[in-house]
């Protein structure tokens, strides 16, 4: 009888044993899915901080093509405008040179007092007709360089973005 009771303490203490090995294979385990665990939420919280800045690059992208197609369509009525002007002006300038034909042979014809001052007065709105010409050459020549300057604005704007992004995208690899 003591013999058995040693051979049942001997496997009591064997099954102990056993149970202490497999808490500890599964205190392992679960050590292992607690790491596994915190990793994955770290790279989810990576993964969202990188998603938002994308989404802001996206919206401040999509902002700006909105500007730039504005700022086409303006361009597209600027040149309109400009194209009207020249054709306005090459008209003026078919007219004012039959004016002077027609005034140089009423000089040659003789002149009355009353035609002298009609003269007078043709010729002073004739200056101020030029005068008025130049300025909108002037102008014309200045809303051409300021549109060059945005031109190089918005194409160093968009290689800016496109470096944005490119680094972002290389970022997330």
């Amino acid at each position: 009888m003591a013999m058995e009771r040693e051979v049942q303490a001997l496997e009591a203490r064997k099954r102990a044993q056993e149970s202490q090995i497999v808490m500890k294979t599964m205190l392992e385990k679960y050590e292992q899915m607690k790491n596994k665990l915190d990793s994955t939420k770290q790279h989810l919280e990576e993964k969202t901080a990188q998603i938002s800045v994308q989404q802001q690059l996206t919206d401040k992208i999509t902002s700006m093509k909105a500007r730039i197609e504005a700022y086409a369509n303006k361009k597209e009525a600027v040149s309109y405008l400009s194209e009207h002007v020249t054709i306005k002006h090459e008209m003026h300038v078919n007219k004012l040179e039959s004016v002077k034909e027609d005034m140089e042979t009423s000089e040659t014809e003789g002149k009355t007092e009353e035609e002298s001052e009609r003269y007078k007065r043709m010729k002073a709105g004739l200056i101020d007709h030029t005068e008025r010409v130049e300025a909108l050459k002037a102008m014309m020549k200045e809303n051409e360089e300021n549109f060059k300057k945005r031109e190089q604005v918005k194409l160093m704007l968009e290689k800016q973005v496109y470096l944005g992004k490119r680094g972002l995208l290389s970022r997330q690899e």
